[in-house]
C-alpha cells in the first residue's frame, strides 16, 4: 500500500523548524571570526573591491565587443514620405509634378575584410586589459587582507592587556584584604593599607583603560570588517595558538622571500601586463597607415505613387508622325491607349522593384597628417612609461620585503631579550612579594617591583604579538597566504 501523506499543517511545522534551526546555527556561526573567516568576510564586502570587480566586468564586455567586431553588421531600413514639385520619381524615372508619396524598405551588411588584423590586435589588447584588471582586484584583496591582520593582531594584544590588568586587579585585592586584616590586628600600620588602596585604585584605572583598548580595537576590526556597530559589540574573535611563538625555525632567507615575490605578486604582474597592452597598442597603430578593405552588400525595394497602370480595354488610336518627302503624304501610326489609369499597388510595386548591390571598397592611406608616425612614437613613449612603472613597482615591492624581513630578525631578538626581562622581573616580583608578605619589605619595594614586571610583561606581549605579525607579512610575501598559524 502506498504511504500516507503527511498533513499540510505538519508539513509548514517543520519547514518552520527546520528554518529556524538554520537561522540560530547561522547567527551562532557569526558570533566568532577566524582570520580565514574575518578576511573572506572584508573582501566580500569592501566598496574597492566590489569597485574592482565592477572594473573586470567592464573589461568582460569590452573583451565581448572586441569579438564581435569579428562579425558582419545587418541593418533594416524603411522610409515614408512625400515629395512636392517637380522631381524625377526613383522607380519611375519620370518628371513628376504633384505631390508623390514614395516608400521604401531593405536591409544592408558590410564587412570588414582586412584592416591590417586590427581586429585581432585590439581583441588581444581587450584580453590584457581584463587580465590586468583581474590583478589590480587581486592587489585590492590584499591591501583588505592586510588590513584586517593587523586590526585582528591588535585585538589579540588589547585582550591580553586586558587579562593581564584584571589578574593585577584581584592580586592587588587580595593583598588589600590581607593588609587590612593585619591593619585591624595592630600588626601593620595605616599606611600600607593606603598605599595598597592607592595602588588597588590605579590597577582599576589601567583595568577600565584596557577595556576602552579593547572595545577601540574590537571597533577597528569590526569596521575594516565592515560590520555593523551592533555586530562590532558582539564580535569574538578565534585567537591561534601562540604557546611556541619563542621556539620559531629560522627565517626563510630573504633572497627566497624576495624571488617569491617579485615573480607571484598581482602588483608585478600587473605592470607586465600593462607592457604588453603598450605593445599591442604600438602594432595597432602600426596598422592605421595599411590598406583596409571592406564589403558591402544591400537588398531592398519601394513603392511610388507616380507609378500608373492602365485600366480597362485599350482603343487603337492612329496619329501622324511625319510626311513623305515627294509626295507629301502623311505617315501614320497605332497605338493602344488607355482612358484611365491607376496608382500601381503596393505588393506589387514591392515585388516588382526590388534590387540588390554587392560593393568591394579598397583604401589606401597616403598621407594624413604623420598620424600613423605621431601614433607609433605615442605607443614607444607609453612602452617606455609601462616598463619604468614596473621597475618603480619592483622596487617598492623589493624594499617592502627587505624591511620586512630586517623587522622580523629583529622581532626575533626583541622578543627574545622581552622574554628574559620578563622572567627577571618575574623572579624580582615573586621575591618582593614574599618579603612583602613577611613584613621585610616595605609597599614601596612591593609596587615598584610589581610595575617593573607589569611593564615587562606588556613588553614581552607586544614584541610577541609583533614578531606573529612580522612573520605573517614574511609569509604574504612569500605566497603562502596570510595567516598566524605558527
Amino acid at each position: 500500500m502506498p504511504s500516507k501523506p503527511f498533513p499540510l499543517r505538519f508539513t509548514k511545522t517543520l519547514s518552520f523548524l527546520f528554518l529556524l534551526t538554520l537561522t540560530l546555527a547561522v547567527k551562532g556561526q557569526g558570533t566568532s571570526w577566524s582570520l580565514e573567516r574575518a578576511i573572506a568576510h572584508a573582501q566580500a564586502n569592501n566598496l574597492q573591491v566590489r569597485q574592482g570587480q565592477l572594473g573586470l566586468e567592464g573589461n568582460d564586455i569590452d573583451v565581448d565587443e572586441a569579438k564581435a567586431a569579428f562579425l558582419p553588421n545587418l541593418n533594416g531600413s524603411a522610409s515614408h514620405g512625400y515629395n512636392w514639385g517637380q522631381t524625377i520619381d526613383p522607380f519611375t524615372n519620370q518628371f513628376a509634378t504633384s505631390r508623390i508619396r514614395s516608400n521604401s524598405v531593405g536591409i544592408g551588411s558590410g564587412i570588414t575584410l582586412f584592416a591590417g588584423m586590427s581586429n585581432h590586435l585590439r581583441l588581444e589588447q581587450a584580453e590584457e586589459r581584463r587580465v590586468a584588471a583581474g590583478l589590480d582586484l587581486e592587489s585590492t584583496q590584499n591591501d583588505v587582507a592586510l588590513q584586517v591582520a593587523s586590526a585582528f593582531i591588535s585585538l589579540m594584544f588589547a585582550e591580553d592587556a586586558l587579562d593581564i590588568a584584571v589578574l593585577n586587579v584581584q592580586t592587588t585585592s587580595v593583598q588589600v584584604d590581607r593588609i587590612r586584616a593585619f591593619v585591624d590586628a595592630g600588626a601593620a600600620p595605616q599606611s600600607d593599607l593606603l598605599d595598597l588602596q592607592a595602588q588597588l585604585a590605579s590597577d582599576q584605572s589601567t583595568k577600565i583603560s584596557s577595556e576602552g583598548e579593547v572595545s577601540l580595537a574590537r571597533l577597528q576590526l569590526a569596521q575594516s570588517m565592515r560590520l555593523s556597530p551592533n555586530d562590532a559589540d558582539a564580535l569574538t574573535i578565534d585567537r591561534p595558538n601562540l604557546n611556541d611563538v619563542g621556539n620559531l625555525p629560522a627565517l626563510m632567507g630573504l633572497d627566497k622571500v624576495l624571488n617569491a615575490a617579485l615573480t607571484s605578486f598581482p602588483e608585478i604582474k600587473a605592470g607586465s601586463s600593462r607592457i604588453r597592452q603598450q605593445e599591442i597598442g604600438l602594432d595597432l597603430a602600426k596598422t592605421v597607415g595599411l590598406p583596409r578593405l571592406s564589403a558591402s552588400w544591400s537588398y531592398g525595394s519601394g513603392f511610388s505613387g507616380a507609378a500608373q497602370e492602365p485600366i480597362g480595354d485599350p482603343e487603337l488610336q492612329l496619329f501622324t508622325i511625319g510626311v513623305t518627302q515627294n509626295t507629301l503624304e502623311p505617315v501614320l501610326s497605332s497605338a493602344l491607349v488607355y482612358n484611365d489609369y491607376r496608382t500601381k499597388p503596393f505588393s506589387d510595386q514591392v515585388s516588382s522593384n526590388v534590387n540588390q548591390s554587392l560593393f568591394f571598397s579598397l583604401s589606401i592611406p597616403i598621407f594624413n597628417g604623420w598620424s600613423v608616425r605621431n601614433g607609433t612614437r605615442r605607443s614607444q613613449v607609453g612602452i617606455e612609461q609601462a616598463e619604468l612603472q614596473l621597475e618603480q613597482t619592483k622596487q617598492t615591492l623589493q624594499q617592502s620585503v627587505e624591511r620586512a624581513h630586517r623587522d622580523a630578525r629583529n622581532a626575533t631578538e626583541t622578543l627574545a631579550a622581552a622574554e628574559r626581562s620578563e622572567a627577571s622581573a618575574k623572579l624580582a616580583f615573586d621575591n618582593a612579594q614574599l618579603r612583602f608578605e613577611q613584613g621585610a619589605s616595605t609597599q614601596v619595594d612591593y609596587t615598584q617591583a610589581r610595575n617593573r614586571y607589569d611593564s615587562a610583561r606588556l613588553q614581552a606581549l607586544r614584541s610577541r604579538y609583533d614578531l606573529v605579525f612580522r612573520i605573517a607579512i614574511l609569509d604574504f610575501y612569500s605566497g603562502r597566504g596570510l595567516r598566524f598559524k605558527l
